[in-house]
């Protein structure tokens, strides 16, 4: 069965990246939707100077207080929204929306949950594929010793298999490694517990 996970994240380390966030649809088109309600949100807001979309429901918004400086800049030849944000990382914000396909069809009976992985430094899909708890931790302790064996690297570490087994969103945040992780949530077993008790109980 099919899931469709939509993404809200800031893009790259902008401030706020920490806040990334991600909501589960049974279908594509309630995903699509869902971003459409947040952009036209940000249509109405005048610090949003720019949307752009992209292939499969993705889209990009970059905010500023200085949408007067963006509108002077950008409506010149000289310069394209890309160029000012470079130039004005410290007063913008570019937020992205990402539409993920989740397919559980292949998964076996084990209760263990499964988690989505996020590159928040690549804006997109951290693996190609969706890690049981057990393997998320051990892949990313691996991770860790490869890139921050330090006091803090282990601290952070500690604090993201505490929020695997006890929460559904964990955050490593280390050099040049900033992943978070999303719970996938179960509606098979859920379906399947409201059917028979519907069987049982008619």
């Amino acid at each position: 069965m099919k899931q469709y996970a939509v993404i809200h994240a800031v893009a790259g380390l902008f401030e706020g990246y920490s806040d990334t966030t991600c909501e589960f649809f049974p279908k594509r088109g309630f995903a699509e939707k869902h971003i459409k309600q947040i952009l036209d949100d940000y249509r109405e807001d005048e610090m949003c100077v720019h949307i752009e979309h992209q292939d499969g429901g993705d889209a990009e918004v970059t905010t500023t207080h200085e949408y007067g400086d963006y509108d002077a800049c950008v409506n010149r030849d000289t310069m394209t929204h890309d160029d000012w944000v470079a130039e004005n990382g410290d007063v913008c914000s570019v937020e992205v929306f990402r539409i993920i396909e989740i397919d559980m069809s292949n998964r076996g009976d084990s209760t263990e949950s499964c988690w989505l992985t996020w590159d928040q430094q690549d804006t997109s899909q951290a693996w190609d594929y969706f890690p049981l708890c057990m393997s998320l931790v051990a892949r990313v302790s691996s991770d860790v010793m490869d890139n921050d064996p330090s006091v803090h690297g282990l601290e952070q570490l500690t604090d993201f298999i505490s929020s695997v087994y006890y929460g559904s969103h964990a955050l490593i945040d280390i050099d040049d490694y900033v992943m978070h992780a999303f719970r996938i949530p179960k509606p098979n077993l859920e379906s399947q517990s409201v059917m028979s008790k519907t069987i049982i109980n008619p």
